[in-house]
């Protein structure tokens, strides 16, 4: 089974115990070194913070941005609307003020038709004055009904507007009342843990290629973790570093780290600090007290 974890920049792949064949790309790896005792595979944690939802901030926008275009239209309208009252308003103080004009020439007229005397001179101007107040009259009534429709009009427009706005803005109540939270994951702790126990696999694999016998050369975790799980006592100097590892109870495992010590000391290790490196085998275990890491004494 093919798994890998941490970041993409693990350049292993990890096998686990199981019986099915391995693939022949597999086995042109670099290292046959199984990392899953290494807990490559754990999450180490990871921290979170509450970011916008982008999603949800989007529609709000689009939201948003509507509602302002209506709001925008909604208005205009009211203004054409106040405008066209208004403008009725003076229709019809200027109708009413022809209608009176042209009933009083009305009533001229009718004098005069009245008396016979419609072949006088003064009876054609009033007759002519009448019918020019009666044609203001309907030209005004004309502009009123055609205000009437304007108005009409516009306050549907206003209505509609109104009534869109209403729904954007019960769109936008629910886009809020329904957002998830979102969060960004910080995913650096869980990467640096990983790339440590990448190295400390490096580590442990150069560590088994230089100085392990040859059947060592092929193992795993398992049987090498023993070897690193001793104790024992660092003793230094200016020009050294000596490492006393407390021997196995085991007799083969005593071989092999007797080899160990023997090739660390034969190859001339240097630390990074330039000091050589010396490392003997000491007592048997004895107490599980000593059965762990190294203890740094003088």
């Amino acid at each position: 089974m093919r798994a890998s974890y941490g970041t993409s920049s693990v350049p292993y792949f990890i096998w686990r115990e199981t019986d099915e064949k391995v693939p022949e790309w597999a086995t042109r790896q670099p290292s046959t070194l199984r990392l899953i005792p290494l807990n490559l595979d754990i999450n180490h944690g990871y921290a979170k913070e509450q970011v916008v939802n982008s999603e949800v901030a989007k529609r709000q926008a689009a939201a948003g941005e509507r509602v302002h275009h209506l709001e925008q239209w909604a208005q205009a309208s009211r203004v054409r609307l106040t405008q066209l009252l208004a403008q009725a308003q003076s229709l019809e103080e200027q109708t009413r003020a022809h209608q009176q004009r042209r009933d009083e020439l009305f009533i001229q007229v009718t004098h005069f038709e009245e008396t016979g005397r419609t072949e006088e001179r003064d009876y054609f101007p009033v007759k002519a004055r009448h019918l020019a107040a009666d044609w203001e009259v309907r030209r005004r009534q004309a502009k009123l009904e055609k205000n009437a429709t304007r108005r009409q009009s516009q306050m549907d427009k206003c209505e509609e507007y109104c009534r869109e706005l209403r729904q954007v803005l019960r769109r936008q109540e629910d886009l809020q009342a329904q957002a998830r939270d979102m969060y960004e994951l910080d995913h650096s702790k869980d990467q640096i843990m990983t790339l440590l126990k990448v190295g400390l696999a490096n580590l442990g694999m150069w560590v088994r290629d230089h100085y392990f016998g040859e059947s060592y050369q092929h193992c795993g975790w398992q049987r090498l973790l023993p070897f690193f799980q001793l104790g024992g006592w660092i003793t230094t100097t200016a020009s050294e570093v000596q490492l006393d590892v407390c021997a196995f109870n085991n007799r083969a495992l005593r071989r092999d780290l007797e080899e160990v010590c023997r090739n660390v000391n034969s190859s001339g290790a240097i630390l990074p600090d330039g000091r050589h490196l010396v490392v003997t085998v000491g007592e048997r275990l004895r107490t599980h007290g000593l059965n762990g890491p190294l203890a740094r004494t003088s």
